[in-house]
């Protein structure tokens, strides 16, 4: 998993456009684009208007795939042309060393070539072999 942090200070007579912009724009951008796992749009409590997104990717390929994606080059030329911030935003690319979630993952259901290649894998009930005993074995 590897995650693309923005932090940006906007101007402040901008700061609303630049929250729908988020909320409507760049939201639903990324919800396209193949490889973003999740993403985050938050405002910092401070008294500048300072903002900071969070998007996940499965994998630095993914990120990388989705720089050349057309959505995410519309969106970055919306957001350029928006003259939204006020300091050159600041990026970091992290490679996720560990993590965990409260939030219950809904299961995704199993396209038919998934689940004839699962069912193709699965050992066998007739095949002889048990489940591992208490010892591990």
């Amino acid at each position: 998993m590897v995650a693309h942090v923005w932090r940006m200070r906007a101007r402040k007579k901008k700061s609303a456009n630049y929250e729908k912009f988020g909320l409507q724009v760049t939201l639903a951008a990324l919800r396209k684009i193949k490889g973003c796992v999740e993403a985050h749009f938050m405002r910092v409590e401070s008294r500048k208007p300072e903002y900071l997104w969070v998007v996940l990717w499965e994998d630095q390929d993914a990120l990388e795939a989705a720089r050349d994606n057309t959505a995410w080059k519309e969106q970055i030329k919306k957001f350029e042309s928006g003259g939204f911030y006020k300091t050159i935003p600041l990026e970091l690319v992290c490679q996720s060393l560990g993590s965990f979630s409260t939030r219950a993952a809904k299961p995704r259901p199993a396209k038919k070539a998934e689940k004839s290649e699962e069912a193709a894998a699965a050992p066998s009930a007739t095949a002889g072999s048990s489940g591992p005993t208490p010892e591990g074995e």
